[in-house]
């Protein structure tokens, strides 16, 4: 059983997480910039390639009203493209993913400025872990 990559995309940042191999829990593991989509695709790829990933889990910045924006739209094309390549693709509601993460760093004594790139990391792993929970009580 592969693993599985949870994503939290950000139009400057974007968040990685990853599970271990029984896919029971999620850590951090990084935070890219977003340069485009087609060189951030080939570096998921890449990524999953070299990590034995079988599932991408990407993060839905759903309305406040549930409805899905342009913020949905750009995951859903960015998740056709990982679909395109052979991987298998899900979708986890990320809202306040990133409000929590910041929430834990700030409590664990990190200033905003040195946060900034834990935050995507974090949101990442606290969608994966969503994703997780709801997998395993599904």
């Amino acid at each position: 059983m592969g693993r599985i990559l949870g994503i939290d995309l950000g139009t400057r940042r974007v968040g990685l997480a990853l599970s271990d191999p029984q896919r029971t829990f999620g850590s951090p593991l990084a935070t890219i910039p977003f340069v485009s989509e087609k060189s951030l695709v080939e570096r998921i790829l890449t990524l999953c390639a070299e990590r034995d990933v079988e599932v991408v889990v990407l993060g839905m910045p759903y309305e406040a009203d549930g409805s899905e924006g342009d913020g949905c739209v750009r995951v859903r094309k960015i998740a056709h493209r990982i679909g395109a390549a052979g991987l298998t693709t899900a979708f986890q509601d990320e809202t306040l993913s990133s409000h929590d993460a910041e929430n834990s760093l700030r409590q664990a004594g990190k200033t905003r400025r040195r946060a900034r790139e834990a935050v995507d990391m974090i949101a990442a792993s606290l969608i994966l872990k969503d994703y997780l929970e709801q997998k395993a009580s599904g």
